[in-house]
């Protein structure tokens, strides 16, 4: 099981935009696919940046689930929505396997 920690940048003054699209249609699809979403989070002194915790059981679990969104008839209008927001700024996203001691296991 991991964790991946998805970083978004919305174009300056479209943060609360994008958070709320992000939040309301973009991760309630991911959901719908099986996809289990930790948490969402603005960043506080940094209004145009969103943060998505995704939790995936391994490899196999993450490309099934984001093949299915992908193939999701929704998809290429909420794609289309995010560029606008970000101006086609690319997410970063970085994998995380939690510790023998973690909580979040």
């Amino acid at each position: 099981m991991f964790y991946e920690i998805r970083t978004e940048h919305a174009r300056p003054g479209r943060g609360a935009e994008l958070a709320r699209y992000l939040d309301e249609t973009v991760i309630p699809l991911h959901q719908e696919m099986g996809m289990r979403v930790v948490g969402s989070f603005t960043v506080a002194g940094d209004e145009d940046t969103f943060v998505w915790i995704r939790r995936f059981e391994d490899a196999a679990d993450r490309e099934r689930v984001l093949t299915a969104v992908h193939r999701h008839p929704r998809c290429a209008a909420m794609a289309d929505t995010v560029s606008a927001l970000t101006g086609g700024s690319e997410a970063t996203a970085s994998r995380l396997e939690p510790t023998a001691g973690s909580m979040l296991r």
